[in-house]
């Protein structure tokens, strides 16, 4: 039995990851305000500087948004040299995104944002701390990589 007043320790994790997320989604539109570019400009182009090449229908599952969706933004993205099309040799159906090097700037940018919110996680431990954290960090990630499929149906 737990008192009312106690938080569960999953409860007690979601608080914490939800601080963690805000704190990276403001890095994040920090990037896009520097470019004027709004959060789903920015999605977009982070998914593609990740996984880069990619069709229409990778970027809209990757970033959550409909397939419609993704095509305004990556055409105005286009139009805003941040990304190009390519098309395949073989099948000219056959679209892929990438980023340009306007938008390898910006994405350059968005990673260097995350790895200071990251670097202001760790500063507040010491050099074991943080070797223990990023070992249990590892250790989540294997695990939900494995899990992620049926945490996916489930949710």
């Amino acid at each position: 039995f737990q008192p009312r007043n106690d938080m569960s320790k999953a409860d007690e994790l979601t608080k914490y990851i939800a601080v963690l997320a805000d704190l990276f989604e403001v890095a994040q539109e920090s990037s896009g305000e520097a470019v004027n570019l709004n959060k789903q400009e920015c999605r977009v182009i982070n998914v593609v500087g990740q996984f880069q090449p990619l069709m229409m229908r990778e970027i809209a599952e990757r970033a959550k948004l409909s397939i419609t969706n993704t095509t305004g933004i990556v055409d105005k993205l286009v139009k805003r040299k941040c990304l190009r099309r390519d098309r395949s040799d073989e099948d000219r159906r056959i679209v892929r995104i990438r980023l340009t090097s306007e938008g390898e700037e910006i994405y350059a940018m968005e990673v260097e944002n995350y790895r200071k919110v990251s670097r202001a996680i760790l500063d507040g431990l010491d050099e074991s701390e943080q070797q223990e954290m990023l070992r249990m960090m590892r250790q989540v990630a294997v695990h939900l990589n494995q899990q992620k499929a049926e945490l996916l149906k489930n949710l």
